[in-house]
């Protein structure tokens, strides 16, 4: 039973796209919000479900987030919880040529736009074959407990009402 119960955990996890856990501590190499990563801008990287995610804790007491994901949708990345609900939604697209940003809150399995926005940088880039996005926001509102929570997903559309194709969470742990 014991034997059971584990494989099971273990498959939820897996399913669910959850990581292992990493460290970030707090570094003076800051990446640019540009909507192009570079080979080693962030202290984190790692892929679940065809999503690459990338995070950095900046001296300057911000933290970095880049996702990148497959197809000209929306790609989306959010802090707080390991699902959409209570978490913080930063969504951006390439939409009629031009970037697109929404900063939301996750409310049950949907989202709302936020009553305060505290992105402090945005970029969003599609390159044909991925979306690329890159935001910047206070440390303070994404560490909780030592911990940076964050969740990512992409569409195949960039509408953002158009439901994802793929998510995945992870948990951070600070130092």
């Amino acid at each position: 039973m014991k034997k059971l119960i584990v494989f099971a955990t273990i498959a939820l996890l897996l399913a669910g796209g959850v990581f292992a856990q990493a460290t970030l501590t707090k570094s003076s190499s800051l990446p640019s919000v540009d909507g192009v990563i570079g080979a080693s801008e962030y202290q984190y990287s790692g892929t679940a479900n065809g999503i690459k995610i990338n995070a950095t804790l900046g001296s300057d007491d911000t933290l970095y987030l880049a996702v990148e994901a497959p197809g000209s949708g929306w790609a989306a990345v959010g802090v707080g919880g390991l699902m959409m609900n209570g978490s913080r939604l930063f969504l951006g697209a390439t939409q009629d040529g031009k970037p697109a940003f929404l900063e939301q809150t996750g409310v049950g399995h949907s989202h709302t736009d936020a009553t305060k926005n505290v992105t402090k940088k945005w970029a969003v880039k599609t390159n044909g074959e991925d979306t690329i996005l890159e935001v910047s926001l206070p440390a303070s509102e994404a560490v909780k407990n030592g911990q940076i929570n964050v969740i990512f997903a992409y569409s195949k559309a960039p509408s953002f009402t158009a439901r994802h194709a793929a998510r995945a969470s992870l948990s951070l742990t600070v130092k």
